[in-house]
């Protein structure tokens, strides 16, 4: 029999607590593991029973979720996460993003959805929104959006490993021991990447990312 997928969910309100674990039952392979409001507790959890996924509630957060973001998942690097966060959070998206979170769960989504977001991540895809690919698709100048073919034709392949890799979140030292180089040279590409594509920063590579499809 196929085992339940493990679940860790950091959510602050108990009575949302309450219908994410009537949401995401065993019937449907999905087995919540470890459930909490606080950081260091929650990281504690997660380290005696390791999830497949981390649910993050953004949303209801008091206050500093993106840094209690960063901490969980440079404690936790490799964890999938699903973020349920919102429109008003997009300044914050390409941000999230880097740092490693593959799902996007709007608060006008069903549950199918939740789950179908669950499924996806912890098997290696990403789960972006409808209305998010659309923000995506409208967020920068034209002049910022460059088609698949002229990609090819400004980025080597190597650079474009690079990006998708800066896209992870991934520091300029665990880029350069996947793919076998050192961290000065990594900077060297990213300095490249930077001014090939007329970028300012990492959050503007990972924006371009999503347009060209690289990430998604």
């Amino acid at each position: 029999m196929k085992q339940p997928v493990k679940i860790a969910i950091f959510e602050n309100y108990s009575l949302f607590n309450s219908g994410l674990r009537s949401m995401l039952s065993e019937q449907d392979q999905l087995e919540i593991t470890v459930i909490s409001s606080k950081v260091s507790e929650i990281m504690m959890q997660m380290k005696n029973k390791l999830p497949d996924v981390l649910l993050f509630d953004i949303l209801h957060s008091d206050g500093g979720g993106s840094n209690t973001l960063k901490k969980i998942i440079r404690k936790f690097p490799d964890l999938p996460v699903v973020l349920m966060t919102s429109m008003q959070f997009s300044d914050c998206f390409a941000e999230h993003v880097k740092l490693g979170v593959r799902g996007f769960v709007f608060p006008n989504e069903t549950p199918d959805d939740l789950k179908q977001a669950i499924r996806k991540v912890t098997s290696g895809s990403n789960y972006i929104p409808n209305e998010m690919q659309k923000w995506l698709k409208d967020i920068s100048p034209a002049k910022r959006v460059v088609s698949t073919t002229s990609r090819q034709n400004i980025l080597t392949e190597r650079e474009i490993s690079i990006l998708k890799l800066f896209c992870q979140g991934l520091t300029y030292k665990e880029i350069g021991k996947q793919l076998f180089i050192s961290p000065r040279t990594v900077e060297t590409h990213k300095k490249n990447i930077l001014t090939k594509l007329r970028l300012k920063s990492t959050a503007e590579m990972v924006k371009y990312a999503f347009h060209n499809r690289l990430i998604i």
